[in-house]
Protein backbone atom coordinates (compact mmCIF):
# COMPACT_ATOMS: atom_id res chain seq x y z
CA UNK A 1 0.00 0.00 0.00
CA UNK A 2 1.29 3.53 -1.13
CA UNK A 3 -0.16 6.10 1.42
CA UNK A 4 1.67 5.60 5.11
CA UNK A 5 0.52 7.15 8.14
CA UNK A 6 3.63 8.44 10.14
CA UNK A 7 4.48 5.85 12.85
CA UNK A 8 3.75 6.58 16.75
CA UNK A 9 5.54 4.32 18.96
CA UNK A 10 4.04 5.72 22.18
CA UNK A 11 0.08 5.21 20.71
CA UNK A 12 -0.73 2.30 18.90
CA UNK A 13 -3.49 3.19 16.84
CA UNK A 14 -2.83 6.96 15.78
CA UNK A 15 -5.39 9.17 13.52
CA UNK A 16 -3.62 11.32 10.64
CA UNK A 17 -6.59 13.62 9.53
CA UNK A 18 -4.75 15.00 6.91
CA UNK A 19 -4.50 11.55 5.25
CA UNK A 20 -7.97 10.53 5.82
CA UNK A 21 -9.79 13.56 5.00
CA UNK A 22 -7.82 13.48 2.01
CA UNK A 23 -9.36 10.12 0.64
CA UNK A 24 -12.47 10.21 3.09
CA UNK A 25 -14.05 13.62 3.06
CA UNK A 26 -16.66 14.33 0.73
CA UNK A 27 -17.00 18.00 -0.30
CA UNK A 28 -19.91 18.04 -2.83
CA UNK A 29 -19.29 21.64 -3.70
CA UNK A 30 -15.98 20.52 -4.97
CA UNK A 31 -17.38 17.78 -6.67
CA UNK A 32 -20.42 19.65 -8.61
CA UNK A 33 -17.64 22.14 -10.04
CA UNK A 34 -15.61 19.42 -11.35
CA UNK A 35 -18.93 18.13 -12.82
CA UNK A 36 -19.78 21.62 -14.54
CA UNK A 37 -16.28 22.56 -15.62
CA UNK A 38 -15.90 18.95 -17.44
CA UNK A 39 -12.45 19.32 -17.71
CA UNK A 40 -11.98 16.10 -20.11
CA UNK A 41 -13.55 17.91 -22.82
CA UNK A 42 -9.84 19.66 -23.04
CA UNK A 43 -7.68 16.72 -21.99
CA UNK A 44 -8.98 13.48 -22.92
CA UNK A 45 -7.52 12.12 -19.98
CA UNK A 46 -7.81 14.67 -17.29
CA UNK A 47 -8.47 11.53 -14.99
CA UNK A 48 -5.31 10.05 -14.78
CA UNK A 49 -5.19 7.94 -11.58
CA UNK A 50 -6.99 6.17 -9.41
CA UNK A 51 -7.03 5.65 -5.78
CA UNK A 52 -8.32 2.44 -4.70
CA UNK A 53 -8.83 2.08 -0.74
CA UNK A 54 -7.84 -1.34 0.63
CA UNK A 55 -11.29 -2.36 1.39
CA UNK A 56 -12.27 -2.00 -2.11
CA UNK A 57 -9.34 -3.98 -2.88
CA UNK A 58 -9.65 -6.71 -0.52
CA UNK A 59 -13.25 -6.61 -2.02
CA UNK A 60 -12.82 -7.08 -5.45
CA UNK A 61 -9.90 -10.05 -4.90
CA UNK A 62 -12.28 -12.27 -2.95
CA UNK A 63 -14.88 -11.85 -5.44
CA UNK A 64 -12.76 -12.75 -8.06
CA UNK A 65 -11.30 -15.43 -6.75
CA UNK A 66 -14.77 -16.94 -5.71
CA UNK A 67 -15.42 -17.23 -9.87
CA UNK A 68 -12.04 -18.83 -9.84
CA UNK A 69 -13.30 -21.37 -7.39
CA UNK A 70 -17.26 -21.69 -9.03
CA UNK A 71 -15.82 -22.28 -12.15
CA UNK A 72 -12.87 -24.93 -11.65
CA UNK A 73 -15.64 -26.37 -9.20
CA UNK A 74 -17.39 -27.36 -12.78
CA UNK A 75 -17.21 -30.26 -15.20
CA UNK A 76 -16.06 -32.63 -11.86
CA UNK A 77 -13.47 -30.26 -11.27
CA UNK A 78 -12.14 -30.04 -14.87
CA UNK A 79 -14.18 -26.81 -15.27
CA UNK A 80 -12.24 -23.33 -16.22
CA UNK A 81 -12.03 -20.16 -14.40
CA UNK A 82 -15.08 -17.72 -14.48
CA UNK A 83 -14.95 -14.46 -15.16
CA UNK A 84 -17.01 -12.11 -12.81
CA UNK A 85 -18.01 -8.36 -12.55
CA UNK A 86 -19.14 -5.84 -9.49
CA UNK A 87 -19.53 -2.22 -9.28
CA UNK A 88 -17.38 0.12 -7.71
CA UNK A 89 -18.27 3.14 -5.08
CA UNK A 90 -16.70 6.37 -4.81
CA UNK A 91 -15.96 9.93 -6.47
CA UNK A 92 -14.66 11.99 -8.81
CA UNK A 93 -11.54 13.84 -7.14
CA UNK A 94 -9.66 16.51 -9.32
CA UNK A 95 -7.48 13.88 -11.52
CA UNK A 96 -8.61 11.28 -9.60
CA UNK A 97 -10.99 8.46 -9.36
CA UNK A 98 -11.34 7.35 -5.51
CA UNK A 99 -12.87 3.89 -5.11
CA UNK A 100 -13.85 3.38 -1.52
CA UNK A 101 -15.94 0.30 -2.03
CA UNK A 102 -17.58 -1.80 -4.12
CA UNK A 103 -20.26 -4.33 -4.93
CA UNK A 104 -20.58 -7.53 -6.74
CA UNK A 105 -23.22 -8.55 -9.48
CA UNK A 106 -24.81 -11.52 -9.99
CA UNK A 107 -23.14 -11.93 -13.19
CA UNK A 108 -20.49 -14.22 -14.11
CA UNK A 109 -19.43 -16.29 -17.05
CA UNK A 110 -16.70 -16.37 -20.10
CA UNK A 111 -16.11 -13.67 -22.42
CA UNK A 112 -16.98 -15.86 -25.28
CA UNK A 113 -20.41 -16.45 -23.83
CA UNK A 114 -20.98 -12.56 -23.05
CA UNK A 115 -24.61 -11.66 -24.68
CA UNK A 116 -27.32 -9.24 -24.75
CA UNK A 117 -29.07 -10.94 -22.11
CA UNK A 118 -26.33 -10.54 -19.61
CA UNK A 119 -25.81 -7.38 -20.19
CA UNK A 120 -28.79 -6.43 -19.84
CA UNK A 121 -28.72 -7.85 -16.77
CA UNK A 122 -26.32 -6.04 -15.45
CA UNK A 123 -27.66 -2.82 -16.23
CA UNK A 124 -30.53 -3.30 -14.53
CA UNK A 125 -28.71 -4.19 -11.51
CA UNK A 126 -26.25 -1.08 -11.87
CA UNK A 127 -29.84 1.35 -12.11
CA UNK A 128 -31.85 -0.35 -8.94
CA UNK A 129 -28.56 0.07 -7.28
CA UNK A 130 -28.26 3.69 -7.73
CA UNK A 131 -32.08 4.00 -7.19
CA UNK A 132 -31.05 2.56 -3.61
CA UNK A 133 -28.33 4.42 -2.82
CA UNK A 134 -30.01 7.79 -3.72
CA UNK A 135 -32.72 7.08 -1.62
CA UNK A 136 -30.46 6.36 1.14
CA UNK A 137 -29.18 9.21 0.68
CA UNK A 138 -25.56 7.99 0.42
CA UNK A 139 -23.39 10.40 -0.42
CA UNK A 140 -20.89 8.32 -2.45
CA UNK A 141 -21.93 7.15 -5.79
CA UNK A 142 -20.65 4.43 -8.39
CA UNK A 143 -18.03 5.44 -10.58
CA UNK A 144 -17.41 2.26 -12.47
CA UNK A 145 -17.29 -0.94 -13.08
CA UNK A 146 -14.67 -3.89 -12.11
CA UNK A 147 -14.16 -7.53 -13.75
CA UNK A 148 -11.31 -10.36 -14.17
CA UNK A 149 -9.30 -11.85 -16.31
CA UNK A 150 -8.47 -14.90 -14.42
CA UNK A 151 -6.26 -16.49 -17.39
CA UNK A 152 -2.82 -18.02 -16.96
CA UNK A 153 -0.08 -16.63 -15.38
CA UNK A 154 2.50 -15.78 -17.62
CA UNK A 155 5.46 -12.86 -17.30
CA UNK A 156 2.86 -10.22 -17.76
CA UNK A 157 -0.56 -9.72 -15.94
CA UNK A 158 -3.46 -10.04 -17.73
CA UNK A 159 -4.92 -6.11 -16.99
CA UNK A 160 -5.93 -5.25 -20.49
CA UNK A 161 -8.97 -4.53 -22.00
CA UNK A 162 -10.50 -6.77 -24.99
CA UNK A 163 -12.75 -5.56 -27.52
CA UNK A 164 -15.60 -6.65 -25.62
CA UNK A 165 -14.68 -4.21 -22.80
CA UNK A 166 -13.41 -1.58 -24.76
CA UNK A 167 -17.01 -1.25 -25.97
CA UNK A 168 -18.84 -1.46 -22.72
CA UNK A 169 -16.58 0.90 -20.87
CA UNK A 170 -17.04 3.36 -24.25
CA UNK A 171 -20.66 3.04 -23.98
CA UNK A 172 -20.85 3.34 -19.79
CA UNK A 173 -18.86 6.92 -20.08
CA UNK A 174 -21.23 7.79 -22.54
CA UNK A 175 -24.26 6.71 -21.16
CA UNK A 176 -24.03 7.01 -17.26
CA UNK A 177 -21.37 9.23 -16.58
CA UNK A 178 -18.00 10.73 -18.25
CA UNK A 179 -15.73 9.81 -15.37
CA UNK A 180 -16.64 6.18 -15.53
CA UNK A 181 -13.59 4.00 -15.28
CA UNK A 182 -13.24 0.28 -15.06
CA UNK A 183 -10.99 -1.60 -13.36
CA UNK A 184 -9.57 -5.09 -14.40
CA UNK A 185 -8.08 -8.03 -12.21
CA UNK A 186 -5.66 -10.37 -12.09
CA UNK A 187 -6.90 -13.11 -9.57
CA UNK A 188 -4.67 -15.48 -10.58
CA UNK A 189 -1.54 -13.92 -10.73
CA UNK A 190 -2.53 -12.14 -7.25
CA UNK A 191 -2.33 -15.55 -5.94
CA UNK A 192 1.45 -16.56 -7.72
CA UNK A 193 2.81 -13.46 -7.34
CA UNK A 194 1.23 -12.41 -3.58
CA UNK A 195 0.65 -9.16 -4.66
CA UNK A 196 -2.25 -6.92 -5.99
CA UNK A 197 -2.27 -7.04 -9.64
CA UNK A 198 -5.06 -4.79 -10.77
CA UNK A 199 -5.48 -1.91 -13.20
CA UNK A 200 -7.62 0.98 -14.01
CA UNK A 201 -8.59 2.15 -17.54
CA UNK A 202 -10.80 4.49 -18.98
CA UNK A 203 -11.69 4.28 -22.84
CA UNK A 204 -10.54 7.56 -25.18
CA UNK A 205 -13.49 9.63 -27.30
CA UNK A 206 -14.05 8.17 -30.10
CA UNK A 207 -12.61 11.02 -32.01
CA UNK A 208 -9.63 10.71 -30.16
CA UNK A 209 -6.22 8.81 -31.43
CA UNK A 210 -3.04 8.79 -29.24
CA UNK A 211 0.12 8.51 -30.76
CA UNK A 212 0.94 5.66 -32.88
CA UNK A 213 2.95 2.79 -31.00
CA UNK A 214 2.19 4.04 -27.56
CA UNK A 215 0.27 1.53 -25.35
CA UNK A 216 -2.24 2.03 -23.06
CA UNK A 217 0.62 2.65 -20.41
CA UNK A 218 2.40 4.91 -22.24
CA UNK A 219 5.01 3.12 -23.42
CA UNK A 220 6.03 1.76 -26.72
CA UNK A 221 4.11 -1.31 -27.98
CA UNK A 222 6.97 -2.66 -30.16
CA UNK A 223 9.29 -1.97 -27.43
CA UNK A 224 7.45 -4.69 -24.44
CA UNK A 225 5.79 -7.42 -27.53
CA UNK A 226 4.98 -9.62 -24.88
CA UNK A 227 2.32 -7.55 -23.14
CA UNK A 228 -1.57 -8.00 -24.08
CA UNK A 229 -3.14 -5.16 -24.83
CA UNK A 230 -6.15 -6.74 -26.64
CA UNK A 231 -7.29 -5.28 -30.06
CA UNK A 232 -7.99 -1.62 -29.71
CA UNK A 233 -5.06 -0.80 -27.53
CA UNK A 234 -5.56 2.66 -29.03
CA UNK A 235 -8.64 3.25 -28.13
CA UNK A 236 -8.20 3.27 -24.14
CA UNK A 237 -5.08 4.00 -21.82
CA UNK A 238 -4.27 2.82 -18.41
CA UNK A 239 -5.04 5.23 -15.15
CA UNK A 240 -1.83 5.04 -12.63
CA UNK A 241 -3.43 2.93 -9.98
CA UNK A 242 -2.57 3.34 -6.21
CA UNK A 243 -4.46 1.96 -2.85
CA UNK A 244 -4.33 3.08 0.53
CA UNK A 245 -6.20 2.91 4.27
CA UNK A 246 -7.16 5.00 6.92
CA UNK A 247 -4.29 5.72 9.34
CA UNK A 248 -6.06 3.56 12.35
CA UNK A 249 -6.54 0.90 10.09
CA UNK A 250 -2.91 1.04 8.77
CA UNK A 251 -1.52 1.24 12.87
CA UNK A 252 -3.54 -1.44 13.61
CA UNK A 253 -2.62 -4.20 10.54
CA UNK A 254 1.56 -2.61 11.62
CA UNK A 255 0.82 -3.54 15.00
CA UNK A 256 -0.57 -7.02 14.30
CA UNK A 257 2.38 -7.97 11.45
CA UNK A 258 5.35 -5.87 13.34
CA UNK A 259 6.58 -9.72 14.85
CA UNK A 260 6.37 -11.47 12.11
CA UNK A 261 7.07 -8.99 8.97
CA UNK A 262 10.51 -9.68 8.70
CA UNK A 263 9.76 -13.56 8.18
CA UNK A 264 7.23 -12.42 5.25
CA UNK A 265 10.18 -10.03 3.85
CA UNK A 266 13.18 -13.10 3.65
CA UNK A 267 10.52 -15.42 2.63
CA UNK A 268 9.70 -13.66 -0.55
CA UNK A 269 12.78 -12.73 -2.60
CA UNK A 270 12.46 -10.65 -5.85
CA UNK A 271 15.39 -11.79 -7.80
CA UNK A 272 14.46 -15.12 -8.14
CA UNK A 273 11.33 -13.98 -9.78
CA UNK A 274 12.23 -14.73 -13.44
CA UNK A 275 9.63 -11.20 -14.78
CA UNK A 276 11.41 -8.79 -12.13
CA UNK A 277 14.98 -10.22 -12.97
CA UNK A 278 14.10 -8.82 -16.73
CA UNK A 279 13.22 -6.06 -15.71
CA UNK A 280 16.01 -4.95 -13.66
CA UNK A 281 18.17 -4.43 -16.73
CA UNK A 282 15.70 -1.56 -17.89
CA UNK A 283 15.58 -0.17 -14.29
CA UNK A 284 19.53 0.35 -14.20
CA UNK A 285 19.32 1.79 -18.02
CA UNK A 286 16.82 4.30 -16.81
CA UNK A 287 18.58 5.50 -13.80
CA UNK A 288 21.63 5.78 -15.96
CA UNK A 289 19.75 7.56 -18.10
CA UNK A 290 18.70 10.13 -15.59
CA UNK A 291 22.12 10.98 -14.03
CA UNK A 292 23.89 11.37 -17.28
CA UNK A 293 21.31 14.22 -18.07
CA UNK A 294 21.08 15.07 -14.47
CA UNK A 295 25.01 15.73 -14.51
CA UNK A 296 25.24 16.88 -18.13
CA UNK A 297 26.54 20.07 -19.33
CA UNK A 298 23.92 22.75 -18.70
CA UNK A 299 24.34 24.44 -22.51
CA UNK A 300 23.02 21.17 -23.56
CA UNK A 301 20.03 21.51 -22.06
CA UNK A 302 16.96 23.06 -23.94
CA UNK A 303 16.46 26.60 -22.95
CA UNK A 304 13.19 25.74 -20.89
CA UNK A 305 14.96 23.32 -18.62
CA UNK A 306 16.02 24.88 -15.34
CA UNK A 307 18.08 23.71 -12.50
CA UNK A 308 14.88 22.40 -10.42
CA UNK A 309 14.55 20.00 -13.77
CA UNK A 310 17.70 18.77 -13.27
CA UNK A 311 17.56 18.43 -9.83
CA UNK A 312 14.35 16.13 -10.18
CA UNK A 313 16.06 14.03 -12.01
CA UNK A 314 18.68 13.45 -9.95
CA UNK A 315 16.07 12.61 -7.11
CA UNK A 316 14.48 9.90 -9.51
CA UNK A 317 17.28 8.25 -10.22
CA UNK A 318 18.51 7.81 -6.53
CA UNK A 319 15.36 6.58 -5.56
CA UNK A 320 15.80 3.70 -8.34
CA UNK A 321 19.17 3.11 -7.27
CA UNK A 322 18.22 2.70 -3.75
CA UNK A 323 15.11 0.23 -4.68
CA UNK A 324 17.45 -1.97 -6.86
CA UNK A 325 19.74 -1.97 -4.01
CA UNK A 326 17.51 -2.50 -1.62
CA UNK A 327 16.11 -5.36 -3.44
CA UNK A 328 19.43 -7.16 -4.06
CA UNK A 329 20.83 -6.93 -0.49
CA UNK A 330 17.32 -8.57 0.90
CA UNK A 331 17.97 -10.99 -2.40
CA UNK A 332 21.12 -12.01 -1.43
CA UNK A 333 20.23 -12.16 2.73
CA UNK A 334 18.16 -14.58 2.21
CA UNK A 335 20.03 -16.90 -0.31
CA UNK A 336 22.54 -17.05 2.29
CA UNK A 337 20.26 -17.70 5.13
CA UNK A 338 18.76 -20.59 3.48
CA UNK A 339 21.67 -21.91 1.96
CA UNK A 340 23.42 -21.76 6.05
CA UNK A 341 20.52 -23.29 7.29
CA UNK A 342 21.06 -26.57 4.94
CA UNK A 343 17.24 -25.69 3.30
CA UNK A 344 18.54 -24.54 -0.26
CA UNK A 345 21.56 -25.99 -2.38
CA UNK A 346 24.44 -23.59 -2.01
CA UNK A 347 25.12 -22.20 -5.63
CA UNK A 348 27.63 -19.39 -6.05
CA UNK A 349 25.54 -15.99 -4.89
CA UNK A 350 25.89 -13.71 -7.70
CA UNK A 351 24.44 -10.02 -8.18
CA UNK A 352 23.86 -8.42 -11.17
CA UNK A 353 26.93 -7.63 -12.14
CA UNK A 354 28.29 -11.32 -11.04
CA UNK A 355 30.41 -10.47 -8.98
CA UNK A 356 30.12 -12.68 -5.53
Amino acid sequence: LNERAPPDSSIPCTMDKELDSKYYAHDEAKIEELLRSQPWKENPKNFSKCKISALAAMRMLKHTLRGVEKGKARDEGKGLPLEVMGLMVGRPQDDTIVVLDTLPLPCDGFESEWDVNIGDKAMMHMTNISEQMEKKGQKERIVGWYHSHPFEVGVHNNCFMSAIDVNTQSMYQKAITKHWTAVVVDPLRCVAKSKLEMAAFRAYPDDFRPPADQAPDGESISENKGKNWGTYPEKYYQLQTNFFMSSIARSTMELFSKDSLWIRILSNSQIDDEEFAGKVVKRIGKCTNKISTATADPRLYDKGSSSKDRSAGKGDSSKIAHLLCKEQTLGLLRKLLFQGCGCQKKTPVKAIGGNK
